[in-house]
Protein backbone atom coordinates (compact mmCIF):
# COMPACT_ATOMS: atom_id res chain seq x y z
CA UNK A 1 0.00 0.00 0.00
CA UNK A 2 1.16 3.27 -1.01
CA UNK A 3 1.60 5.29 2.42
CA UNK A 4 3.77 8.17 3.30
CA UNK A 5 6.52 7.26 0.49
CA UNK A 6 3.89 8.36 -1.62
CA UNK A 7 4.97 12.52 -0.74
CA UNK A 8 7.92 12.16 -2.61
CA UNK A 9 5.87 11.96 -5.63
CA UNK A 10 4.14 15.47 -4.27
CA UNK A 11 8.16 16.45 -2.95
CA UNK A 12 9.29 17.11 -6.12
CA UNK A 13 6.88 19.83 -7.07
CA UNK A 14 8.30 21.62 -3.70
CA UNK A 15 10.77 23.66 -6.05
CA UNK A 16 7.90 24.75 -8.72
CA UNK A 17 6.28 28.60 -9.16
CA UNK A 18 3.36 28.74 -11.39
CA UNK A 19 4.61 29.16 -14.99
CA UNK A 20 4.31 32.48 -15.81
CA UNK A 21 2.08 33.37 -18.39
CA UNK A 22 0.22 35.38 -19.82
CA UNK A 23 -2.70 36.65 -17.11
CA UNK A 24 -2.82 35.41 -13.54
CA UNK A 25 -5.13 33.28 -12.66
CA UNK A 26 -7.88 33.90 -10.05
CA UNK A 27 -6.06 34.06 -6.47
CA UNK A 28 -2.53 33.90 -8.20
CA UNK A 29 0.08 37.07 -7.27
CA UNK A 30 0.18 39.72 -10.34
CA UNK A 31 2.53 42.17 -8.54
CA UNK A 32 4.76 43.03 -6.22
CA UNK A 33 8.39 43.74 -4.79
CA UNK A 34 10.55 41.71 -6.95
CA UNK A 35 7.66 39.80 -8.62
CA UNK A 36 8.63 39.15 -12.01
CA UNK A 37 5.23 37.14 -13.67
CA UNK A 38 1.83 38.63 -14.86
CA UNK A 39 0.62 41.22 -13.80
CA UNK A 40 -2.72 41.25 -15.45
CA UNK A 41 -5.77 38.86 -14.73
CA UNK A 42 -8.15 36.43 -15.83
CA UNK A 43 -11.55 37.83 -16.79
CA UNK A 44 -13.81 38.09 -13.66
CA UNK A 45 -11.10 39.59 -11.56
CA UNK A 46 -9.27 42.62 -10.94
CA UNK A 47 -5.48 42.71 -9.65
CA UNK A 48 -5.63 44.17 -6.21
CA UNK A 49 -2.80 45.90 -3.82
CA UNK A 50 -2.49 44.42 -0.61
CA UNK A 51 0.93 45.70 0.10
CA UNK A 52 4.28 46.70 -1.57
CA UNK A 53 5.66 42.88 -2.22
CA UNK A 54 2.26 41.18 -2.97
CA UNK A 55 -0.52 42.03 -5.22
CA UNK A 56 -3.42 39.63 -5.84
CA UNK A 57 -6.22 38.75 -8.19
CA UNK A 58 -9.37 38.94 -7.07
CA UNK A 59 -13.03 38.56 -7.76
CA UNK A 60 -14.25 41.81 -9.66
CA UNK A 61 -14.31 44.02 -12.98
CA UNK A 62 -12.08 46.26 -14.39
CA UNK A 63 -13.26 49.09 -13.06
CA UNK A 64 -12.08 47.83 -9.65
CA UNK A 65 -8.43 50.57 -8.74
CA UNK A 66 -5.45 48.30 -8.79
CA UNK A 67 -4.40 50.12 -5.94
CA UNK A 68 -7.17 49.06 -3.60
CA UNK A 69 -6.36 48.00 -0.27
CA UNK A 70 -9.38 45.69 0.15
CA UNK A 71 -7.71 42.34 1.18
CA UNK A 72 -10.23 40.19 0.09
CA UNK A 73 -13.29 40.44 -1.41
CA UNK A 74 -16.86 40.54 0.31
CA UNK A 75 -18.02 37.43 -1.22
CA UNK A 76 -14.40 34.83 -0.49
CA UNK A 77 -14.81 36.33 2.99
CA UNK A 78 -18.38 35.48 4.16
CA UNK A 79 -17.62 32.13 2.54
CA UNK A 80 -14.58 31.65 4.70
CA UNK A 81 -16.36 32.66 8.11
CA UNK A 82 -18.65 29.70 7.71
CA UNK A 83 -16.16 27.62 8.37
CA UNK A 84 -15.35 26.23 12.35
CA UNK A 85 -12.50 28.31 14.24
CA UNK A 86 -11.89 27.11 18.08
CA UNK A 87 -10.11 30.19 19.71
CA UNK A 88 -9.01 29.79 23.58
CA UNK A 89 -6.86 32.80 25.16
CA UNK A 90 -6.65 34.07 28.34
CA UNK A 91 -6.57 37.70 29.10
CA UNK A 92 -2.85 37.62 30.72
CA UNK A 93 -1.41 37.27 27.11
CA UNK A 94 0.64 39.07 25.27
CA UNK A 95 0.05 42.49 23.60
CA UNK A 96 1.62 43.36 20.57
CA UNK A 97 4.26 46.76 20.80
CA UNK A 98 3.35 49.58 17.81
CA UNK A 99 5.14 50.28 15.60
CA UNK A 100 8.15 47.99 13.59
CA UNK A 101 7.28 44.51 12.45
CA UNK A 102 5.55 41.45 14.35
CA UNK A 103 7.16 38.33 14.26
CA UNK A 104 5.57 35.02 13.59
CA UNK A 105 7.71 31.64 13.68
CA UNK A 106 6.23 28.53 11.67
CA UNK A 107 6.87 24.55 12.63
CA UNK A 108 5.73 22.31 10.68
CA UNK A 109 5.33 20.10 7.14
CA UNK A 110 4.95 20.59 3.41
CA UNK A 111 1.09 21.84 4.02
CA UNK A 112 3.08 25.03 5.52
CA UNK A 113 6.69 24.78 3.91
CA UNK A 114 7.47 27.82 1.50
CA UNK A 115 11.53 27.00 1.60
CA UNK A 116 12.66 29.03 3.88
CA UNK A 117 16.62 28.61 5.17
CA UNK A 118 17.79 29.95 7.82
CA UNK A 119 21.14 30.50 6.60
CA UNK A 120 19.77 32.86 3.94
CA UNK A 121 18.77 36.31 3.47
CA UNK A 122 16.64 36.81 7.12
CA UNK A 123 12.99 38.42 6.38
CA UNK A 124 12.48 42.01 5.55
CA UNK A 125 10.65 44.94 3.90
CA UNK A 126 11.12 43.58 0.70
CA UNK A 127 10.48 40.14 1.13
CA UNK A 128 8.73 39.15 4.08
CA UNK A 129 9.51 35.62 4.02
CA UNK A 130 12.73 36.17 3.73
CA UNK A 131 13.94 33.47 1.10
CA UNK A 132 13.23 32.66 -1.07
CA UNK A 133 11.41 35.28 -3.15
CA UNK A 134 7.79 35.78 -1.82
CA UNK A 135 5.92 33.27 -1.59
CA UNK A 136 8.46 31.14 -1.65
CA UNK A 137 8.02 27.19 -2.99
CA UNK A 138 4.83 24.98 -1.68
CA UNK A 139 4.01 21.58 -2.34
CA UNK A 140 1.71 22.74 -5.43
CA UNK A 141 3.05 26.35 -6.60
CA UNK A 142 1.99 29.36 -5.59
CA UNK A 143 1.17 30.58 -2.36
CA UNK A 144 -0.13 28.74 0.59
CA UNK A 145 -1.72 29.82 3.43
CA UNK A 146 1.62 31.23 5.37
CA UNK A 147 2.26 33.33 2.30
CA UNK A 148 -1.53 34.63 2.24
CA UNK A 149 -1.07 35.12 6.23
CA UNK A 150 1.84 36.97 5.92
CA UNK A 151 0.46 39.11 2.74
CA UNK A 152 -2.69 39.53 3.17
CA UNK A 153 -4.40 38.55 5.72
CA UNK A 154 -2.90 41.27 9.08
CA UNK A 155 -3.15 44.32 10.09
CA UNK A 156 0.25 45.18 10.11
CA UNK A 157 3.70 44.41 8.77
CA UNK A 158 4.92 40.46 9.49
CA UNK A 159 8.35 38.73 8.84
CA UNK A 160 7.51 35.19 8.80
CA UNK A 161 10.50 33.05 9.83
CA UNK A 162 9.10 29.46 8.43
CA UNK A 163 11.00 26.55 9.42
CA UNK A 164 8.61 23.93 7.93
CA UNK A 165 9.69 21.38 6.12
CA UNK A 166 7.80 18.83 3.40
CA UNK A 167 7.71 15.62 4.41
CA UNK A 168 8.12 16.22 8.52
CA UNK A 169 7.11 14.49 11.25
CA UNK A 170 7.42 15.51 15.20
CA UNK A 171 10.52 13.35 15.99
CA UNK A 172 11.94 11.32 13.23
CA UNK A 173 12.70 8.69 15.64
CA UNK A 174 9.04 7.56 16.24
CA UNK A 175 8.02 8.13 12.76
CA UNK A 176 10.44 8.42 9.93
CA UNK A 177 9.81 10.98 6.81
CA UNK A 178 10.17 9.74 3.88
CA UNK A 179 13.38 10.84 3.56
CA UNK A 180 16.68 10.99 6.04
CA UNK A 181 17.20 14.14 5.50
CA UNK A 182 13.56 15.82 6.28
CA UNK A 183 13.93 17.88 9.11
CA UNK A 184 11.47 17.20 12.01
CA UNK A 185 9.58 19.77 14.21
CA UNK A 186 12.47 18.62 16.51
CA UNK A 187 14.81 19.92 13.84
CA UNK A 188 12.89 22.73 13.07
CA UNK A 189 12.66 23.83 16.80
CA UNK A 190 16.59 23.10 17.32
CA UNK A 191 17.24 25.27 14.22
CA UNK A 192 15.47 28.66 16.10
CA UNK A 193 16.91 27.84 18.93
CA UNK A 194 20.51 27.78 17.99
CA UNK A 195 19.61 30.67 15.97
CA UNK A 196 17.31 33.26 16.31
CA UNK A 197 16.19 32.46 19.70
CA UNK A 198 18.41 34.88 21.83
CA UNK A 199 16.96 37.98 19.81
CA UNK A 200 19.82 38.77 18.41
CA UNK A 201 19.67 42.65 16.23
CA UNK A 202 18.54 40.87 13.06
CA UNK A 203 15.70 39.70 14.54
CA UNK A 204 14.76 41.85 17.57
CA UNK A 205 11.55 39.50 18.19
CA UNK A 206 9.91 39.68 21.63
CA UNK A 207 7.20 38.04 23.93
CA UNK A 208 4.65 40.82 23.09
CA UNK A 209 5.64 40.94 19.17
CA UNK A 210 6.10 37.46 17.96
CA UNK A 211 3.71 34.63 17.38
CA UNK A 212 4.19 30.48 17.15
CA UNK A 213 2.85 28.28 15.41
CA UNK A 214 2.29 24.73 14.47
CA UNK A 215 0.66 22.88 12.16
CA UNK A 216 1.95 19.08 12.17
CA UNK A 217 0.22 15.22 12.09
CA UNK A 218 -0.46 15.11 8.60
CA UNK A 219 3.13 12.83 8.49
CA UNK A 220 2.81 11.77 11.49
CA UNK A 221 -0.50 9.62 11.11
CA UNK A 222 -0.39 9.37 7.45
CA UNK A 223 2.65 7.03 8.28
CA UNK A 224 1.37 5.13 11.79
CA UNK A 225 -2.20 5.25 11.15
CA UNK A 226 -2.20 1.33 9.80
CA UNK A 227 0.44 0.28 12.78
CA UNK A 228 -0.79 -2.33 15.25
CA UNK A 229 -1.01 -1.33 18.66
CA UNK A 230 -2.58 1.47 20.98
CA UNK A 231 -2.99 4.32 18.47
CA UNK A 232 -4.54 6.51 21.19
CA UNK A 233 -1.36 5.91 23.46
CA UNK A 234 0.63 6.39 20.58
CA UNK A 235 -1.14 9.71 19.76
CA UNK A 236 -0.12 10.26 23.16
CA UNK A 237 3.68 9.84 22.77
CA UNK A 238 3.46 12.01 19.58
CA UNK A 239 2.00 15.02 21.01
CA UNK A 240 4.12 14.92 24.74
CA UNK A 241 7.36 14.90 22.31
CA UNK A 242 5.52 18.32 20.58
CA UNK A 243 4.65 19.66 23.69
CA UNK A 244 8.25 19.45 25.20
CA UNK A 245 9.39 21.31 22.29
CA UNK A 246 6.81 23.32 22.92
CA UNK A 247 7.59 24.21 26.10
CA UNK A 248 11.49 24.84 24.91
CA UNK A 249 9.64 27.95 22.82
CA UNK A 250 7.82 29.23 25.97
CA UNK A 251 11.10 29.14 27.98
CA UNK A 252 12.63 31.08 25.33
CA UNK A 253 10.23 33.81 25.30
CA UNK A 254 7.28 32.86 23.38
CA UNK A 255 4.27 33.84 24.95
CA UNK A 256 1.21 33.66 21.81
CA UNK A 257 0.86 30.12 20.15
CA UNK A 258 -1.24 28.79 17.23
CA UNK A 259 -1.96 25.40 16.34
CA UNK A 260 -3.77 23.67 13.57
CA UNK A 261 -4.89 20.06 13.97
CA UNK A 262 -4.98 17.53 11.44
CA UNK A 263 -7.18 17.97 8.53
CA UNK A 264 -9.06 14.93 6.79
CA UNK A 265 -6.36 13.61 4.89
CA UNK A 266 -8.28 10.04 4.32
CA UNK A 267 -10.35 12.74 1.99
CA UNK A 268 -7.72 13.43 -0.46
CA UNK A 269 -7.18 11.84 -3.46
CA UNK A 270 -4.37 9.85 -2.19
CA UNK A 271 -6.46 7.99 0.51
CA UNK A 272 -9.56 7.31 -1.65
CA UNK A 273 -7.81 5.31 -3.90
CA UNK A 274 -6.95 3.38 -0.92
CA UNK A 275 -10.36 2.28 -0.67
CA UNK A 276 -13.08 2.51 2.44
CA UNK A 277 -11.37 0.82 4.86
CA UNK A 278 -8.12 2.48 4.80
CA UNK A 279 -9.84 5.95 4.88
CA UNK A 280 -11.88 4.84 7.64
CA UNK A 281 -9.04 3.97 10.04
CA UNK A 282 -7.26 7.51 9.46
CA UNK A 283 -9.91 9.15 10.42
CA UNK A 284 -10.56 7.00 13.37
CA UNK A 285 -6.87 8.14 14.46
CA UNK A 286 -6.97 11.49 13.05
CA UNK A 287 -10.34 12.33 15.45
CA UNK A 288 -8.89 10.90 18.50
CA UNK A 289 -5.35 12.77 17.67
CA UNK A 290 -7.25 16.06 17.26
CA UNK A 291 -9.52 15.60 20.63
CA UNK A 292 -5.99 14.79 22.55
CA UNK A 293 -4.40 17.86 21.23
CA UNK A 294 -6.41 20.27 22.44
CA UNK A 295 -6.49 18.91 25.74
CA UNK A 296 -2.83 19.49 25.40
CA UNK A 297 -3.51 22.58 24.67
CA UNK A 298 -5.81 23.21 27.54
CA UNK A 299 -3.22 21.74 29.57
CA UNK A 300 -0.73 23.37 28.78
CA UNK A 301 -2.53 26.96 28.88
CA UNK A 302 -3.29 26.16 32.68
CA UNK A 303 0.33 25.48 33.80
CA UNK A 304 2.07 28.29 32.19
CA UNK A 305 1.74 31.96 32.67
CA UNK A 306 1.41 34.76 30.46
CA UNK A 307 0.37 32.50 27.49
CA UNK A 308 -2.09 33.33 24.75
CA UNK A 309 -3.55 29.79 22.70
CA UNK A 310 -5.42 29.77 19.18
CA UNK A 311 -6.92 26.70 17.88
CA UNK A 312 -7.16 26.70 14.13
CA UNK A 313 -10.15 23.81 13.43
CA UNK A 314 -8.22 23.27 9.77
CA UNK A 315 -10.34 19.26 10.02
CA UNK A 316 -13.82 21.28 10.01
CA UNK A 317 -12.49 23.67 7.84
CA UNK A 318 -11.53 20.99 5.17
CA UNK A 319 -14.59 19.48 5.63
CA UNK A 320 -16.82 22.57 5.42
CA UNK A 321 -15.55 22.93 1.87
CA UNK A 322 -15.09 19.66 0.86
CA UNK A 323 -18.94 18.77 1.69
CA UNK A 324 -19.68 21.55 -0.32
CA UNK A 325 -16.89 22.45 -2.92
CA UNK A 326 -19.14 24.21 -5.52
CA UNK A 327 -20.51 26.91 -2.51
CA UNK A 328 -16.55 28.01 -2.65
CA UNK A 329 -15.54 27.89 -6.35
CA UNK A 330 -14.11 24.60 -7.09
CA UNK A 331 -15.23 21.41 -8.84
CA UNK A 332 -15.78 18.76 -6.96
CA UNK A 333 -14.18 17.01 -3.87
CA UNK A 334 -11.97 14.35 -5.51
CA UNK A 335 -10.11 15.97 -8.31
CA UNK A 336 -6.91 17.68 -8.60
CA UNK A 337 -5.01 19.88 -10.50
CA UNK A 338 -3.80 23.08 -11.60
CA UNK A 339 -6.54 25.26 -12.34
CA UNK A 340 -8.57 27.76 -10.41
CA UNK A 341 -11.36 25.32 -9.47
CA UNK A 342 -9.78 22.71 -7.81
CA UNK A 343 -9.46 22.08 -4.13
CA UNK A 344 -6.80 19.24 -4.41
CA UNK A 345 -3.43 20.71 -6.05
CA UNK A 346 -2.53 17.21 -6.20
CA UNK A 347 -3.15 14.04 -4.61
CA UNK A 348 -2.20 15.12 -1.45
CA UNK A 349 -2.20 18.64 -1.18
CA UNK A 350 -4.71 21.57 -1.06
CA UNK A 351 -4.29 23.45 -3.95
CA UNK A 352 -3.01 27.03 -3.48
CA UNK A 353 -6.75 28.49 -4.43
CA UNK A 354 -7.92 26.06 -1.39
CA UNK A 355 -5.40 28.35 0.90
CA UNK A 356 -6.81 31.37 -0.25
CA UNK A 357 -9.56 30.29 2.41
CA UNK A 358 -7.11 29.06 5.01
CA UNK A 359 -5.06 32.19 5.18
CA UNK A 360 -8.73 34.20 5.46
CA UNK A 361 -9.46 31.88 8.29
CA UNK A 362 -6.59 31.94 10.27
CA UNK A 363 -5.78 35.47 10.19
CA UNK A 364 -9.68 37.10 9.95
CA UNK A 365 -11.54 34.78 12.67
CA UNK A 366 -8.99 32.73 14.40
CA UNK A 367 -6.58 35.40 15.45
CA UNK A 368 -8.96 38.36 14.42
CA UNK A 369 -7.31 41.35 15.56
CA UNK A 370 -6.11 39.54 18.76
CA UNK A 371 -2.63 39.78 17.63
CA UNK A 372 -1.77 42.07 14.42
Amino acid sequence: MMRISSISVASALLGLLPAVSAQASLYGQCGGINWTGATTCVSGSVCTFSNPYYSQCLPGTASTSSSTTTPVSTTTTSATTKTTATTTSTATGSTPTSGGPNYWFNFGDSYSQTGFDISGPLPNNANPIGNPPFPGYSATGGANWVGYLTATNNNSLLYTYNYAYGGATINASLVAPYEPTVLSVVDQVNQFMTTVASKPPSTPWTSANSLFSIWIGVNDIGNSYYESGDRGAFSDTLLANEFTLVQQLYNAGARNFLWGNVPPIDRSPLMIAQGASAQAAEASVIADFNSRLATKIAQFQANNTGVKTFLWDANAQFTTILNSPTTYGFQDATSYGSTANMFWGNNYHPSTYANVFFGQEVGQVVLGNTIW
